[in-house]
């Protein structure tokens, strides 16, 4: 934890030396600074330390991780830039979210942090032609059906495409929303929009969002994932260092949408464990702040089965929580559970002309999968009581 900081003052070093002269465990340190994407990062601040205490295997480990790191970075930029000019050229608004773009301005070197995929955010007047533009130039749809693209614009908020050459795989989200997406987010994306920033990107035009809405998106995006990775609250923590917040409107935004306590306890974890200077004020305590993973004894661990339906359904409770009306809950339920998804074509081809069936689909297999999860957990549970519960697919803390 104190080697992820963004400062390191001469104390904190002292300290940090001190644990470093000290037997550690260091393939579970790397176990953990893996599952919590930090290994770049990691590697950084210990080469500042000049690698004191560390085990040449792990330094190796630590360099070969670092420069694999770079390099998919540097291929990840460079195709981001491509498609920022693909779609501005074309007159579309872009702007990049999280990933390559956000290392890029808040890192000193982007190489400290890892980036899974391309995320970028069009308005949804433009996605479908934003859509067409991408897969004619070389990218495949997880969708082909028109119509599809249509129902993203009206009710959801991402979809994903992929290229690939001899070099390295492009994953990228195609988004037109940030959370709920479709018309619960009108106001909201009326709002990002206009306030978007010009910040071109490795020399090409492009937008981006707001110091004070990236803050909200970040500090939701984390929420949303429920605090399981420190790279979150790493980017967090340095765009509070690197730029002045306009706290006051951060507390109004946040207000407006019914995000505050998403937004406190975000930042309490900051608070807590990187020392983030923010305004007591916007740091919760007691039940607003959301418990840290922790370590359970294998024989305590519930065997919780297809844990990314369970990640969904945690998801769709956090979406839930953040809408003030019951009227607009509704609202969002039926865009999830009615509105069909790339996922029903996958699972059941049908030609474009019987494209209606998958509204006739789509609850079933809902209903279908929520039962089925439903049974294999109660089954979890009645191993687990039986003292035959073991930790396999995920564990529920």
């Amino acid at each position: 934890m104190l080697l992820v900081r963004s400062e390191l003052s001469p104390s904190l070093r002292e300290q940090a030396l001190g644990l470093l002269a000290s037997p550690l465990r260091w393939p579970l340190v790397l176990e953990r600074a893996r599952r919590y994407d930090i290994l770049p990062l990691l590697y950084r601040r210990l080469q500042t330390l000049e690698f004191t205490g560390v085990p040449a295997p792990i330094v190796t480990e630590l360099a070969n991780t670092f420069r694999r790191n770079a390099m998919r970075n540097e291929f990840l930029a460079r195709e981001l830039a491509r498609i920022l000019g693909l779609l501005s050229d074309a007159g579309i608004p872009v702007m990049p979210l999280k990933g390559i773009a956000l290392a890029e301005r808040l890192y000193e070197d982007p190489a400290l942090r890892t980036a899974a995929d391309i995320d970028i955010l069009v308005p949804a007047r433009n996605v479908a032609d934003a859509f067409r533009r991408i897969v004619a130039s070389g990218y495949e749809p997880e969708f082909a059906a028109p119509a599809l693209i249509d129902l993203l614009a009206r009710y959801g908020k991402d979809c994903s495409l992929a290229w690939q050459d001899g070099a390295c795989v492009y994953p990228l989200e195609l988004h037109c929303g940030l959370v709920w997406g479709g018309r619960l987010e009108r106001e909201v994306q009326e709002r990002i929009w206009s306030g978007a920033v010009r910040r071109p990107f490795r020399g090409v035009s492009a937008l981006a969002l707001s110091p004070e809405w990236e803050f909200l998106y970040l500090a939701v995006h984390a929420a949303r994932h429920r605090w399981l990775s420190l790279k979150w609250f790493i980017d967090l923590d340095r765009l509070c260092s690197a730029w002045s917040l306009d706290w006051e409107q951060v507390r109004r935004e946040a207000r407006w949408l019914g995000w505050e306590r998403a937004l406190h306890s975000s930042l309490s974890v900051c608070s807590s464990l990187l020392a983030t200077p923010v305004p007591s004020t916007l740091v919760s305590t007691g039940m607003n702040c959301p418990a840290w993973p922790t370590l359970v004894p294998a024989e305590r661990r519930v065997r919780v089965p297809r844990p990314s339906d369970f990640q969904v359904a945690a998801e769709i409770m956090l979406y839930l929580s953040l809408l003030k009306t019951p009227g607009r809950k509704l609202r969002y339920l039926a865009s999830r559970f009615l509105v069909p998804t790339p996922a029903d074509c996958r699972f059941f081809r049908l030609p474009p002309s019987l494209l209606f069936l998958y509204y006739l689909l789509r609850p079933i297999r809902v209903a279908c999968k929520a039962l089925g999860w439903l049974v294999r957990y109660g089954l979890s549970i009645l191993g687990l009581q039986g003292g035959s519960g073991r930790a396999a697919g995920g564990d529920l803390h």
